[in-house]
């Protein structure tokens, strides 16, 4: 998809966040082109609440002062939830020079090289008066000293400078921009071969979709208990807690919800190596270090009916699973190529089939 599509696609999102009309529900191809336009910065996920917000109807559907949404189908005990993260890595507006750049800081980071992808790419600032975009200065390699070459070689946040296209400091807060504004990469989507898509935090977005999609599904179901569907803010934040690490957003929203049973929507490197998931192979299942049997027998048996490859990983630290210790809990995820990078490739074969397990098993009854 081209940038100027992919603007105007933007643009269309923004309007049903801010109130528009919503269309009908879409494929989780659709969903995915429609929720990655939107960016949900860790810590400011409201944007991407709101759309999916626009999606379900109000009345099944509540959020937490963190900004967690739910919704719930069907009545009575026992209480499955189904939770994916809603918020993605990125950066936020730190200061702005007199001539009208913006200056950078990060709202976490997945690994020490992330800031090493903003140099020469669009990104896009979420401000209260709507979307802007930039670009990060490159500056023309061929003119530079060679000194000058080499700090770029060694980039880091202080070098990175936004430019909106405006010439002072006034002009960019007549624009909307704000200290603490979200920064984003451009959500640029590239469809691959062999039903394959390239994007910035696409394997979230992906799994955002996913979860989205099975609201549908559950609404017209008859349950024989109460599912919760959840997409957690600020899973990214470590509670301040002794012990393994857990995820803040996955905290509250177990203390919110109670459930039995737990199914974590996620996503999971892959191509890494002997002991990592292949990519394309298939959805990947993670236990946690104790618990989790039942309900992985009940998956097991629901991918072997529908004779849906199903990976495995062992032993990997998890946050959103520690959040649970204790609990019935799993993780199923989307193996994701290139993790972490502006790049990250997601098969939508592995998507249909994970949406597959989990609304068999939801439908099913197998496990109350």
């Amino acid at each position: 998809m081209n940038k100027k599509k992919l603007s105007i696609f933007a643009g269309a999102a923004l309007l049903v966040v801010f109130g528009a009309a919503t269309a009908a529900p879409f494929e989780i191809k659709d969903l995915i082109r429609d929720l990655i336009s939107i960016p949900s910065v860790l810590g400011n996920e409201e944007a991407l609440a709101a759309k999916i917000l626009s999606y379900l109807p109000k009345d099944i559907t509540e959020k937490d002062n963190l900004g967690s949404l739910f919704a719930r189908f069907g009545t009575g005990e026992p209480k499955i939830a189904v939770l994916t993260p809603l918020d993605e890595y990125g950066w936020f507006v730190s200061g702005i020079t007199p001539d009208g750049y913006l200056r950078l800081d990060r709202s976490g980071q997945p690994h020490p090289n992330f800031d090493n992808y903003l140099l020469g790419h669009p990104v896009v600032i979420s401000t209260k008066k709507g979307l802007l975009y930039g670009v990060v200065s490159q500056p023309a390699m061929h003119l530079l000293t060679r000194e000058r070459r080499e700090e770029l070689r060694n980039f880091s946040l202080d070098m990175a400078y936004v430019d909106i296209g405006v010439r002072s400091e006034e002009e960019a807060k007549n624009k909307g921009i704000e200290f603490l504004d979200p920064v984003t990469l451009w959500p640029d989507l590239s469809v691959l071969a062999n039903d394959k898509w390239a994007g910035p935090s696409l394997g979230q977005k992906a799994a955002c979709a996913l979860v989205l999609s099975l609201a549908e599904d559950l609404g017209k179901a008859k349950l024989s208990q109460e599912i919760v569907l959840s997409w957690m803010a600020q899973t990214k934040f470590s509670a301040r807690a002794g012990g393994a690490r857990s995820s803040l957003g996955a905290i509250r929203v177990r203390r919110t919800l109670q459930p039995k049973r737990v199914i974590i929507v996620d996503v999971v490197p892959a191509d890494r190596g002997e002991k990592s998931p292949a990519f394309g192979k298939g959805p990947v299942l993670i236990l946690p270090k104790e618990g989790g049997l039942k309900l992985k027998e009940a998956v097991e048996a629901i991918a072997a009916e529908n004779q849906i490859s199903l990976q495995s990983q062992t032993g990997a630290e998890s946050a959103l699973l520690n959040a649970f210790a204790g609990e019935e809990a799993l993780t199923l995820a989307l193996p994701v190529k290139f993790a972490q990078t502006p790049s990250e490739v997601v098969d939508l074969k592995d998507v249909q089939s994970l949406k597959t397990i989990i609304l068999q098993l939801l439908q099913s009854g197998r496990v109350k």
